[in-house]
């Protein structure tokens, strides 16, 4: 590719302008040649500049001027004015970075502020320049020479270097501290440390960059954990809160020492506490250091804590062993005494109560030696074992006599023999167990079924029997129709159910039938007080107080008659017994009235009125013996002799009828047991011992008390006085109170509680469970207090 062809006319532009420039450098050469520079600065960087440097605030340095020589020929003539020649010194202000202007001071040679004065080039000129800088950093400004007509400018850079003090820390010693859950003391650190730079000035503030906890104390190679919740502060060596501004700073002197309190509070629980305090230095480097903080729980409260579990453990180990065999023996004792009030039923046989008194006072006895302080550790599992055996024994003959006194007629001889002996066992207080179980034994192989479907159909048979003597004495009226015609449907689904092998059902069909047939007698009587005449010889008012009484006996059966069908008739026996001698009352008052009023013209009626007052002593003879049904025949035949030879004026209306006697008073008690059947009262006990137990026999009996003189003076045994008893549980104490303090005093050698860094959940837990017994450290154990008793008893 070739170039194009320049023109013609542009080359003599070129060649013109090239021209003009080479006259004119030519003619001005002897004017750039004087125009060089003619001073200089001694000292000038690289940079052609003036670099100073200063640490203090204050800066004062000396410069020198030179006049530099220039090239003049050897043939040119030398003019001496032209030889001395006079220079001007000026400075700027210095300027900072942040725009700040800083005067400078200039003295030339002995001439303060600016001044002209000769330089030559064998004769320099010292300029003394003078600063305050605030602060540190770099300043610039301006050296400006004048002379000659020359002016020439040199850049000043003053660089202002603070210097920092060092700070070297002395070692630290651990901190100790403790804390106890929720409560904690703090613990204070001193940090002392040193200037060692010969610097003066400030430092701080100080913090805290870290502050670690190992688990478990130092040495366990557990991984730090951070305590978030723990607070701290620095002190000043006059004791005051140190801030982390500039209330935080500290002058120290130069080669001077200086003291810091780090005061570390609300750690969170004990253990060996790790941390590094940095205090800054405003113009210098931090300062590092790492101190350690010893946080225990208080010994006290491990001895506390030692001492509740040997507590604990001691009063465990009592309740095991004296207290809770106590509660079961009384828990046993009295579940026997309530089955022993079971078995005895409301009316027992008269066997039957002799027995059960004497089982009941054995049963007293029993508690109360329980139940007493000292006599209560004497009883033994096998006295209350004895008595246990002897209930069981018990109940088996309770049932086998209840079943034979019901077949009467039945010979079973050899089963009341075997009651008989059993009988006497149980009220004999040398037996054993032994006794007790062999005739247990010889019990349990009695036919029982058999016995109880003899009892059965021996209560069917009684029951037809009194129905038929009952129907023969009435005769034709509705009790004997009822007692014919009702009854007998009764007894014949009971005797259909007899065989069966459901002997319950059985038993509910005879109660049943025996419900039907004192139903029958309880209607009967019962309609006797709703006829709306009055009886003969009755005024209202005695006919209401008969009804009264008569009606709390028939309420009392009809309450007890669906839980037992032998009381209910009872209390029946007692209404119709009492209704009938009022009857033979009223029936031989009416007549004694007649007699009295008739006077000496009765003889005619010698015969009728002797056979009338032979019936009523024959009732009342019958009333006595317990024979109400065939006092009523005697007491019905002499109340027809006497209407037939007597015509008595009309009675009065009657008090109201079965609604009426049916409205028993609300005074008038329904419990069979709360009064006693006013014609036949239960014949009075003999006086039974007071509750304390035989004397003899089985049960463990207490002490016998000593005399007032014998307990007040102490036994001696050598030279050994021997408590009381009423003072042995003083000593008992005491000695626990003494091994208490040794168990404490071991636990706390043993788990090292007075080392730094003991507590926390883990050695409270520990501590604890050492005093219970359950903890072992290392080849020592403690099997608590009773074990350290057990050894020294060894």
């Amino acid at each position: 590719m070739s170039l194009p062809a320049r023109s013609p006319l542009a080359a003599k532009g070129l060649l013109s302008t090239g021209v003009t420039l080479a006259c004119a450098v030519l003619c001005l050469w002897p004017m750039l040649a004087g125009a060089a520079p003619r001073f200089g600065l001694a000292g000038l960087s690289s940079n052609n500049q003036v670099r100073l440097r200063t640490s203090t605030a204050h800066l004062e340095t000396v410069l020198r001027v030179d006049l530099l020589p220039t090239d003049v020929s050897p043939e040119s003539p030398r003019d001496a004015s032209a030889e001395v020649t006079r220079v001007t010194v000026l400075v700027d202000p210095l300027l900072a970075a942040d725009g700040t202007q800083v005067p400078v001071t200039v003295r030339v040679g002995t001439t303060e502020g600016a001044a002209e004065v000769p330089i030559s080039v064998r004769q320099p000129v010292t300029v003394t320049l003078s600063a305050d800088l605030p602060l540190a950093g770099d300043y610039h400004g301006r050296v400006v020479l004048l002379g000659d007509g020359v002016r020439e400018a040199t850049p000043l850079v003053v660089q202002r270097v603070a210097m920092a003090p060092t700070v070297q820390f002395y070692p630290v010693a651990p901190a100790r501290g403790w804390t106890l859950g929720p409560f904690s003391g703090k613990a204070t650190v001193r940090l002392t440390f040193r200037e060692t730079a010969g610097v003066s000035g400030a430092v701080g503030p100080a913090a805290v960059v870290q502050l670690d906890r190992r688990a478990g104390g130092s040495g366990d190679g557990a991984a730090p954990v951070q305590a978030q919740d723990a607070k701290w502060f620095f002190r000043g060596p006059d004791g005051q809160p140190q801030g982390t501004g500039k209330e935080g700073i500290l002058q120290v002197p130069a080669y001077g020492t200086g003291l810091l309190s780090l005061d570390v509070d609300d750690l969170p629980e004990s253990g060996e506490y790790t941390g590094t305090v940095r205090l800054l230095v405003p113009e210098g480097a931090a300062v590092e250091q790492a101190f350690t903080v010893w946080v225990k729980t208080p010994a006290l409260f491990g001895a506390f804590l030692i001492f509740l579990g040997v507590v604990t453990s001691a009063a465990v180990r009592f309740y095991v062993q004296r207290v809770r065999p106590r509660v079961n023996l009384r828990s046993r004792a009295e579940a026997a005494r309530l089955k022993l009030q079971s078995l005895v039923p409301a009316r027992p046989l008269e066997r039957e109560a002799t027995v059960a008194a004497s089982l009941r006072r054995q049963v007293d006895a029993l508690l109360a030696d329980i139940q007493r302080p000292l006599s209560g550790l004497v009883v033994q599992d096998s006295v209350l074992a004895l008595f246990e055996a002897r209930l069981q024994l018990f109940s088996l003959w309770s049932v086998l006599l209840r079943q034979l006194e019901g077949l009467k007629g039945v010979a079973l001889l050899d089963a009341e023999r075997k009651l008989k002996a059993v009988e006497t066992l149980l009220q004999n207080d040398e037996a054993t167990s032994a006794d007790f179980t062999e005739q247990a034994q010889l019990l349990r192989t009695l036919d029982l079924e058999a016995v109880a479907r003899a009892v059965l159909e021996a209560r069917l048979t009684e029951l037809e029997q009194q129905s038929r003597t009952l129907s023969s004495q009435r005769g034709d009226d509705p009790v004997s129709r009822r007692l014919q015609g009702e009854l007998p449907l009764y007894v014949l689904r009971a005797r259909q159910q007899l065989p069966g092998p459901d002997l319950e059902a059985s038993r509910r069909l005879v109660e049943t039938a025996r419900e039907a047939f004192l139903e029958i007698l309880l209607t009967d009587l019962e309609d006797a007080f709703t006829a709306k005449e009055l009886p003969g010889g009755f005024t209202q008012e005695e006919w209401a107080a008969l009804r009264l009484r008569v009606g709390e006996q028939l309420a009392r059966a009809r309450a007890r008659m669906s839980a037992s069908v032998d009381e209910a008739y009872l209390y029946y026996q007692s209404a119709h017994a009492l209704y009938l001698r009022e009857l033979v009352d009223n029936l031989e008052e009416a007549l004694t009235q007649l007699q009295a009023q008739a006077g000496g013209g009765l003889n005619a009626l010698t015969d009728w009125r002797t056979a009338v007052d032979a019936r009523l002593a024959a009732a009342r003879e019958q009333l006595d013996k317990g024979e109400a049904n065939l006092a009523a025949a005697e007491y019905r035949a002499a109340r027809e002799d006497f209407a037939r030879h007597v015509t008595l004026p009309p009675p009065p209306v009657s008090m109201g009828g079965r609604l009426a006697l049916e409205s028993v008073p609300s005074a008038v008690t329904l419990d069979p047991f709360s009064q006693p059947a006013m014609e036949s009262p239960p014949p009075p006990m003999a006086p039974s011992p007071l509750p304390g137990g035989p004397a003899t026999g089985n049960l463990s009996p207490l002490p016998p008390s000593s005399t007032k003189a014998s307990t007040d003076a102490l036994v001696n045994l050598d030279w050994i006085p021997l408590p009381r008893s009423r003072d042995l549980w003083k000593v008992e104490l005491a000695v626990l109170g003494m091994m208490s303090i040794i168990a404490v005093l071991l636990g706390l050698q043993v788990l090292d509680v007075f080392a730094p860094t003991w507590g926390g959940s883990g050695g409270w837990m520990t501590a604890f469970l050492w005093g219970f017994g359950l903890h072992q450290v290392g080849n020592a154990t403690f099997d608590g207090l009773w074990g350290m008793v057990s050894r020294l008893e060894k």
